[in-house]
């Protein structure tokens, strides 16, 4: 495969390099789910905080490369000698810009490469898998063992789709540019600090209604706090042309959840709190199955 430099000319050909064998490495601080999927390519959790850049460079990594709707930590990137590329993607497939992107990746990025999206399992593997098609001309088995490895669920068949039915474009295809910070569409970034305002509260309910002995900077009331102001902003920006009026029920009353398990915490309710997790829980499985896989 012809690998195309920043300026257009085309590099010397590469000799052809053996698969790495596609495996879970052990955790690291500040990183989880952690794969390598390819010559210097891996995926895994969003670096978390400095221990997880701190181990980003300690594994080599010059490039890290963000599918998640958040905004990436680039000054912490730089920190450490590495720079950001933002490229988000849904949890219903890879759509063709991002599939494009990621082939630029694959021909102009220097590894070794981290792809990152929340968790490190669903999104940011599927892109991975690509990225190793374009760079290292993995078939469809082994891009998909990629996913496999990660653990992506198969509820989430749009990326298991696109992994498996990717292919190349045509050398003269329009390419997108490269971006550290996409832009990206307010719905998807609240969807984004909800996920992550929801880890946190349950991470406060599994400590006990305290806060976590490794996260001191969480308290379980605030938590639920910016869970309900986030699933307002969510409600606040969903689009009417694509999302029905039943999306929008269903976030208010999760937000009305959310507000309840703040007021019992407030109140000294733990076990009230833990009930209405659940049904929060459900809530949301119901609401993703019907209009994020």
């Amino acid at each position: 495969m012809r690998r195309f430099l920043a300026d257009g000319t085309v590099a010397a050909a590469l000799p052809a390099q053996p698969h790495p064998v596609i495996r879970m490495l052990e955790r690291l601080p500040g990183l989880s789910n952690i794969v390598q999927a390819g010559t210097g390519i891996y995926s895994g959790s969003e670096p978390f905080g400095e221990e997880g850049f701190s181990s980003l460079a300690r594994m080599g990594i010059r490039t890290v490369i963000s599918v998640d709707g958040a905004k990436p930590n680039g000054d912490e990137a730089h920190r450490h000698g590495m720079q950001y590329i933002h490229i988000p993607i849904g949890y219903d497939g890879v759509h063709e810009r991002a599939r494009l992107a990621f082939v630029r990746v694959a021909r102009e990025v220097d590894r070794p490469i981290y792809v990152h999206c929340h968790h490190g399992q669903h999104r940011g593997p599927a892109a991975t898998a690509i990225v190793c098609i374009a760079a290292d001309g993995l078939d469809a088995g082994d891009a998909l063992s990629i996913l496999k490895t990660a653990g992506t669920g198969k509820e989430y068949a749009g990326l298991w789709r696109d992994v498996a039915n990717f292919s190349l474009p045509a050398t003269d295809a329009a390419i997108p540019e490269l971006h550290e910070v996409a832009q990206v569409k307010s719905l998807t970034a609240a969807m984004a600090g909800l996920d992550r305002h929801w880890d946190n509260l349950k991470l406060c309910r599994d400590a006990g209604w305290e806060t976590p002995r490794d996260h001191p900077d969480l308290s379980p009331a605030r938590e639920a706090l910016l869970l309900r102001e986030a699933l307002h902003e969510a409600r606040r920006t969903a689009p009417t042309d694509t999302l029905d009026d039943r999306f929008r029920e269903w976030l208010q009353a999760a937000e009305v959840l959310a507000v309840r398990i703040e007021e019992e915490l407030k109140e000294g309710k733990p076990d009230d709190a833990s009930r209405r997790i659940q049904i929060l829980e459900q809530s949301c499985k119901t609401c993703h199955a019907k209009y994020r896989n």
